[in-house]
């Protein structure tokens, strides 16, 4: 008798692609925060507050109102006397910023935020910086 010679596939195991994406999907998360930082480490912080632009005698050139984040907010822009440019910006009739430009092109120089609404600007950002509006504000 004669053996039977039986053929055999050999398959070769393929790695399944859902096996990779959680791991892409966690790296591409972890590389959002760090474009996109949720506090950031350029803003300067002085206790005392940061002193605010003087807008008496100033009329708006601008003024912009828009819904965000639950909150109407508002920004009044004002030519400065030094020949820059100031805007107030608040939110449901509170102000809870301003930001400052020394010659009217952009970026802004910098902005000032009331962080917990007791009328102190003790955050002071740079114009990369990201910010949001305080929680106060809709409240």
């Amino acid at each position: 008798m004669k053996a039977k010679s039986e053929k055999r596939k050999v398959r070769r195991l393929k790695p399944k692609p859902e096996r990779g994406k959680s791991w892409t999907v966690v790296f591409l998360l972890l590389l959002g925060t760090l474009g996109f930082p949720v506090v950031t480490i350029g803003q300067e912080v002085n206790r005392e507050g940061w002193p605010i632009p003087d807008l008496k005698g100033l009329i708006p050139y601008s003024i912009q109102v828009r819904q965000m984040d639950g909150v109407e907010k508002i920004v009044e822009k004002y030519f400065s006397p030094d020949g820059g440019h100031i805007a107030r910006i608040r939110g449901n009739g509170k102000t809870f910023a301003y930001a400052v430009d020394s010659d009217r092109e952009p970026p802004i120089d910098y902005l000032l935020l009331d962080p917990d609404g007791f009328g102190k600007f003790t955050q002071k950002f740079r114009s990369e910086d990201l910010y949001q509006i305080p929680e106060w504000v809709s409240h």
